[in-house]
């Protein structure tokens, strides 16, 4: 089993740290990203999507993923969407996947699947990052904190990273996904809240600020979560901590410390088997297998120093050391092979797989901004390094026959797996990054970055004491990135830009030699602030192709091939339009063509699981700011997309779907009453649930309600 994580043991790692933060706080710190993490009392026009405007307004937003600068979204060659806390509370979003679907061309990974899948931009898997550091996780949901309430704003990076980003087994490929921490600061305030809602949901979330004389800042903030839920047995006991200190150690100087536990407790669903769908017998939302199977646990523990110093006003450094610590315990009984043995009867398997991850991350740059031949220069240069160790068991036992139709027909779990497989990852990284964003004029903005990294892997697997794998690889490469903006009138930019990515692949079950993960990626488009007073937005135009991805292997569980080439292209529209105050509009739209172009194995033109090609949102808020109504605001929402596929090679999809939202708050004097609704249209579709490759498929939530009351201090 797992070794337990040891809190203690992270609390020195990055006390350790941290002393050498401090050590080195004479010559590295403050970037000015830091500035783009402040909170503020921002309108939700600014605050909902990174979109564009005037250059030097007050009203164009920054955004530090895609640069680690604070740089007007105008001037940056490439699609980025920012979600605010304002959009998170107004349409009372819950975790990352509620949230996302305000971005066009992305697939969020469900709560329910976080220890399956990955979460999907532009057709490709991709990873989150924490305040800019990554957290490494296989697959990548793992590393999702199953709250919001620490999140200040979720930005969304599209195309390549691998420019400033890598850590783990590499660099994000088509994309990231950044979760921007609460900051403290120098106000007392704060808030607690309660909610209760369909599917005995209840809980509690909170958010303190305290500021400790000039010098301190602290902030706590945390939620608690019990709910059971929509499919039968499953239900979720979830909950997370963030302790954030600040200490101003001079007018140049600030060091942050932040610390996160947060653990996620469910009985793991194994989704519903395709042909099922339309068996009258059988019921959508019933759960088959082991009922009193232990639940699968996640924990993840972040420890991190942020150093950042201003040696002058043209001059700035940040140092920052992170430990994470992440486990799960998985617990499974699903059908194996997804094809009944007669009728609606399936042969089920048991499983278990323990995993641990420990990673330490340290990041170092210098920015400087200067004018030289004719422009005006911003240079950011740095290094990182990264040490990641990740361990997992795992074995399958035969369970019983079980009828989906036939609830008696279940059966326990009884004895614990006896493990019998082990996989270990060593992953190590040196990189050296540069960039330089020039600005020539007051129209054409270009930036041109570069990236070198060494990865180091070493992998072993073995099976009932027998070793089936020990390699050590060394990666090398540079991978570069090139773009331009140009202002074609007030409030219009138009951009392009190109990148490359690279990241290693670790040894999956199913790999004997893997080869690194390549990619290349164009994008073009427009980005206006203003240029129709209210209307914001970006429109890009984008083609990705990746060599050697890794894809689940159709007919072993757990394990892994890889296809020669694949390639995403499409057309991704966000929008927010603002007339007055009163009144907030969202719309967002992708087309996403994504296939197999070149392979050995899968069959060619096929598409990538989960991404379908038409996708899309609009919602909208309203808010009586005078007269009797005053105090309320209300908002609705819906969420569309077209079929999509469960398998690769494809052999069966899923109908498209159009889910239906709606929010109201009043703000009485002594609290704010809440109350949202999810498939307000009671919809029954189904959604692709990747679980062992199969052609499995998880019901919609149905209409539920949920009401909060919320007092702020």
């Amino acid at each position: 089993m797992t070794p337990t994580i040891s809190l203690r043991r992270s609390l020195k790692s990055v006390s350790a740290l941290a002393a050498s933060a401090s050590g080195l706080a004479l010559c590295l710190a403050t970037a000015p990203a830091a500035l783009a993490q402040q909170t503020g009392d921002e309108s939700w026009t600014r605050d909902v999507v990174v979109v564009t405007g005037q250059k030097d307004s007050q009203s164009a937003p920054d955004a530090g993923t895609t640069t680690r600068t604070p740089t007007p979204v105008q001037e940056i060659p490439q699609s980025v969407q920012v979600l605010t806390r304002t959009l998170i509370e107004e349409q009372d979003l819950r975790t990352i996947s509620d949230a996302l679907v305000n971005v066009s061309g992305v697939a969020p990974s469900k709560t329910y699947e976080i220890v399956l899948q990955s979460p999907v931009i532009r057709g490709f898997r991709t990873d989150y990052l924490i305040d800019g550091l990554p957290a490494y996780g296989l697959p990548s949901g793992t590393v999702d904190p199953g709250s919001l309430v620490n999140v200040e704003r979720v930005e969304v990076a599209k195309g390549p990273t691998a420019t400033l980003y890598g850590g783990g087994a590499g660099s994000p490929l088509s994309g990231l996904i950044n979760l921007v921490s609460k900051d403290p600061t120098s106000s007392f305030g704060g808030y607690v809240a309660a909610r209760a809602g369909s599917f005995g949901t209840v809980g509690i979330d909170g958010d303190l600020n305290v500021p400790l004389g000039d010098a301190i800042q602290f902030r706590m903030t945390g939620a608690w979560e019990q709910a059971d839920s929509y499919l039968d047995v499953i239900d979720m006991d979830k909950y997370s901590l963030y302790p954030t200190v600040a200490f101003n150690l001079s007018d140049a100087t600030r060091l942050t410390l932040r610390g996160q536990y947060s653990r996620i407790e469910q009985q793991e669903y194994s989704g519903l088997p395709y042909e099922l769908i339309d068996d009258p017998t059988v019921d959508p939302f019933t759960f088959a297998g082991a009922e009193d199977a232990p639940p699968t646990v996640i924990e993840n523990t972040l420890l991190t120093a942020d150093l950042r110093h201003s040696f002058s006003d043209n001059l700035q450094g940040q140092l920052t050391v992170r430990r994470y610590e992440s486990a799960f315990d998985e617990f499974s009984t699903f059908p194996f092979p997804v094809v009944p043995a007669a009728g609606t009867t399936y042969g089920f398997f048991k499983a278990g797989l323990p995993t641990d991850v420990e990673q330490t991350f340290a990041t170092a740059s210098l920015y400087a901004t200067f004018d030289a031949i004719g422009a005006s220069h911003g240079l950011l240069v740095g290094v990182d390094v990264d040490d990641t160790d990740y361990a997992a068991e795992i074995a399958f036992e035969p369970l019983a026959f079980i009828d989906y139709a036939d609830p008696s027909t279940t059966t326990a779990y009884g004895a614990p797996v006896t493990l019998t497989d082990r996989q270990t990852d060593t992953m190590s990284t040196l990189a050296l990054f540069v960039q330089d964003q020039i600005s020539v004029g007051d129209k054409l903005d270009l930036t041109a970055g570069l990236r070198w990294t060494r990865l180091n892997v070493h992998s072993t697997y073995t099976s009932s004491g027998l070793s089936f794998l020990d390699t050590d690889r060394e990666y090398w490469r540079v991978t570069p990135r090139i773009g331009a903006t140009y202002e074609i009138a007030d409030g219009l930019s138009a951009f392009a830009g190109y990148s490359e990515g690279f990241a290693g692949l670790v040894a999956p079950l199913g790999l004997v030699n893997p080869q690194p993960e390549t990619s290349q990626s164009y994008e073009a488009g427009f980005k206006f602030f203003g240029v129709i007073p209210g209307l914001s937005g970006t429109a890009a135009l984008y083609q990705i192709t990746r060599q050697n991805v890794k894809t689940a292997d159709p007919i072993i569980p757990f394990a892994s091939i890889q296809t020669g080439e694949q390639r995403a292209r499409g057309i991704e529209l966000d929008l927010v339009y603002e007339p007055t105050a009163n009144l907030s509009l969202l719309a967002n739209y992708a087309y996403t063509d994504a296939e197999v172009t070149k392979d050995n194995t899968l069959p060619v033109g096929d598409r990538p699981t989960r991404v379908p090609e038409h996708s899309g949102r609009l919602a909208a808020r309203y808010r009586f700011l005078e007269g009797p109504l005053g105090p309320l605001e209300v908002g609705a929402g819906a969420t569309f997309v077209s079929d999509r596929d469960l398998t690769l090679p494809n052999t069966s999809t899923v109908d498209g779907s159009v889910l239906i939202d709606a929010q109201a708050t009043w703000d009485f004097e002594f609290a704010t009453l809440g109350i949202s609704i999810v498939n307000l249209a009671d919809e029954l579709s189904f959604e692709p649930y990747q679980y062992l490759a199969g052609r499995i498929v998880i019901p919609t939530q149905p209409r539920s309600v949920f009401i909060s009351l919320r007092k702020d201090f």
